[in-house]
């Protein structure tokens, strides 16, 4: 993997060699993409549709350090992002999806650019996109994410990339910091008539805040483009990723408040068998799109190959696991008037077949013994959905939509070797199977009514979802045997008001057959189970408001501009047997995250950060144990122009408050202090620097991307930098 990326390098840079720049053709209004829409047709799109949805620029997130998904998803209204120790590993929800995870996603669609990037199980890799490669991100929250053909609680998160066209030029960036931090990236964008070109190629590491969290990852994203005719254009993808770390563990809270930093030590600890997680990953894609007229069709097939290598606790081994998924789908659109109103009628259907050949074999402290198990997986996914759209009035839609899902999970174990099977984990637990082959069929409506005068929305709506277990599920010591389904209610305003942006979406959810997967306090080894009945509710508001009042949509010399994030969500047991009516444990009941800058024409801003907690979080469903409470506060500043010198500091944790970024769920904590935590980071700087000639780039938003550059490797110096991302 490795020297491929170093062919990748070579061949990078010696595109943005000086001696080609004169075959480039760098126009400043190059004809828009048809397969990558612009941010903001996507922000329109999502306005039509009656429910929590977001469009934000990747200018948002590239003011400051943007390592994690906590840093690219602050402020983003019911989106919950903790990294476990500052890396791209994450635990991410929406709305409560896969609350008990703190790694490896489950419950969202992962995509880029409409393609998904989950596995055929609903499993997907935080590291499988790069926020610096996107333009803009798009996220649909629960069941108005349908008509994507996805089917989870949580909705879809879509990564839209960089093209030729939209990020002309070449750009150097690089970020520096606290715990051995540093990031580069090279990328160029280019066009030739019809056709266009984007790739981008990262390296990173860091040793991490805590002892044994070194990191290190290579990735290259690279999008080829020809537009066959003026309504017809095709777009070949490319991905190319190795990634190293290193996973600290869990600490007890008296540990976490004795020193953060450490890793677990414990007689089964992750620093004593070598826990890790490595694994590459290549992708392969396209999606082509024609239009004739008032009908779009958009057709997309992807293949991906991973190869995952996981030491992790005695009881659970190394695992060694080789996944190919494959996915094929079409959507058409078609939006003619119907009896004499504004209508959009979409349909789509996908098909996703992946297997992986599982592995396990003896920890021998983070080195392989002898083999225990071999299991060969197959999961497959037929999706279909319709959805129709049809103005009732000049002011007012209606939404109507349905999918269907067939889904299988089948695991056969062809070899066992009771020699080297633990008794916590091989063979499984009473109840449980070490081969099985189920099936699961659903069907899903929604239904959604929005109003629109002056500018500001309120909307309503209903919608059913859908999700089979994944295998990381089915290979616990218990098996979930059922799909979670869950019927979702929602109502919300959105709209801009001079000064004034808002958006705010009240939820409630009732779930059956909720997928809930606890970890053995001493073992570590998961179990999963069906729980009965569970409730989800909660409150998704974001806004921003310029403090001196000007008017968001005009050009201002200064503003003094708050942005912030306020997540409520209540998830609780619905008269369960064992624990009542109980918070599920695993995510805060609230977190506001935001930012207070002041911004200049000239470029300039500064401002505070923070991140508030304000109530614990059980770790724990008999609620007997929590979290702690806790608030961050730091500070960024810097300058953006479009040619010249740009940079930013970013401090982070001013106050080197010892808090849990995130923890783990167990069944009962016994009122007891355990080893669930893992501490967030401590007082920390990251820095970048960039230099640049500018070169244009259409519909780019002032305030919000950074600025386009068109630079020779040369010009690298702490860190260097870039159009936009």
């Amino acid at each position: 993997m490795k020297p491929i990326l170093c062919i990748l390098l070579s061949a990078s840079v010696a595109l943005a060699a000086p001696e080609t720049l004169d075959t480039l053709t760098v126009k400043s209004a190059a004809a828009a993409s048809l397969t990558l829409p612009t941010l903001e047709q996507d922000r329109l799109e999502l306005r039509k549709i009656p429910g929590g949805t977001e469009a934000f620029s990747s200018g948002r997130y590239l003011t400051g350090r943007s390592s994690t998904l906590a840093d690219t998803f602050a402020l983003s209204p019911g989106v919950i992002a903790q990294s476990r120790f500052g890396s791209d590993e994450a635990r991410i929800s929406i709305r409560g999806s896969g609350l008990q995870r703190t790694f490896h996603g489950r419950g969202i669609r992962f995509m880029q650019d409409g393609i998904p990037l989950n596995l055929a199980d609903g499993g997907f890799d935080m590291q499988s996109a790069d926020p610096l490669a996107a333009s803009h991100i798009k996220i649909w929250r629960g069941g108005n994410a349908l008509a994507n053909g996805s089917t989870t609680l949580g909705g879809a998160i879509d990564y839209i990339s960089n093209n030729g066209r939209n990020a002309p030029g070449y750009s150097l960036r690089s970020e520096a910091g606290s715990y051995g931090y540093f990031r580069t990236r090279l990328a160029g964008g280019l066009t030739a008539g019809s056709s266009d070109l984007y790739f981008s190629l990262s390296q990173s590491r860091q040793d991490g805040f805590r002892d044994h969290a070194e990191q290190s990852a290579q990735r290259f994203f690279g999008n080829f483009g020809i537009q066959l005719r003026d309504d017809l254009e095709t777009r070949f993808y490319l991905s190319a990723i190795h990634t190293d770390s290193e996973l600290p563990g869990s600490l007890t809270k008296a540990e976490m408040e004795a020193n953060p930093r450490q890793a677990d030590n414990s007689f089964f600890g992750s620093k004593r068998y070598g826990n890790r997680r490595d694994f590459e990953l290549f992708r392969l894609a396209n999606k082509t799109t024609l239009r004739d007229g008032g009908n779009t069709w958009d057709f997309m097939a992807g293949y991906t190959y991973k190869d995952l290598d996981h030491p992790i606790t005695p009881f659970a081994g190394v695992l060694d696991q080789l996944s190919r998924d494959l996915i094929l789908g079409t959507t058409f659109t078609n939006t003619d008037n119907f009896l004499g109103r504004e209508n959009r009628f979409r349909a789509g259907i996908s098909y996703n077949h992946g297997t992986i050949a599982h592995t396990a074999y003896e920890n021998a402290f983070g080195k392989r013994g002898a083999r225990r198990i071999h299991d060969d997986q197959t999961a497959t996914n037929l999706e279909a959905f319709v959805e129709n759209r049809h103005h009732l009035t000049d002011s007012i839609s209606l939404t109507t939509s349905i999918a269907a899902a067939y889904s299988t999970r089948e695991s056969r174990r062809d070899f066992q070797n009771p020699a080297a099977n633990p008794p916590f984990y091989f063979p499984p637990a009473p109840g449980s199977l070490t081969s099985y082959d189920d099936s699961y069929a659903n069907i899903a409506p929604a239904l959604g009514l929005l109003s629109e005068k002056d500018g500001i929305q309120w909307f309503a709506g209903y919608s059913r979802s859908f999700e089979p277990p994944s295998f990381s599920e089915a290979v616990t010591a218990n098996i979930a045997r059922d799909a979670q389904t869950a019927d979702t209610i929602e109502i919300g305003t959105r709209g801009t008001r001079s000064a004034l942006r808002w958006d705010a979406t009240l939820y409630y959810s009732r779930i059956k057959d909720e997928l809930l997967t606890l970890t053995d306090p001493i073992t570590l080894v998961s179990t999963t189970r069906n729980a009965d009945d569970t409730i989800h509710y909660g409150l998704e508001l974001g806004g921003e408001i310029d403090l001196l009042g000007t008017n968001l949509e005009e050009t201002a010399e200064h503003r003094l501009v708050l942005r912030s994030v306020y997540t409520y969500g209540s998830f609780r047991f619905d008269g369960d047997p064992t624990y009542g009516d109980n918070r599920i444990a695993g995510l805060p009941p609230q977190l506001m995250r935001g930012e207070l800058l002041w911004e200049n024409a000239s470029g300039w801003y500064a401002g505070p950060t923070f991140e508030w907690s304000p109530v614990k979080s059980f770790i724990d469903h008999r609620n007997t144990y929590a979290a702690d409470p806790y608030a961050l506060l730091g500070f960024k500043f810097g300058r953006r122009v479009p040619e010249g010198v740009s940079w930013f500091v970013e401090l982070k944790n001013l106050t080197d408050e010892t808090h849990a970024a995130t923890h783990g769920v167990i069944d009962n904590a016994g009122g007891l202090d355990q080893r669930q935590f893992l501490p967030g980071e401590g007082r920390s700087v990251f820095i970048k620097h960039r230099m640049g000639i500018l070169a244009s780039r259409s519909g780019q938003e002032a305030g919000f991307h950074e600025m386009n550059s068109l630079i020779a490797p040369s010009c690298l110096t702490l860190s260097a930098t870039s159009k936009s991302p």
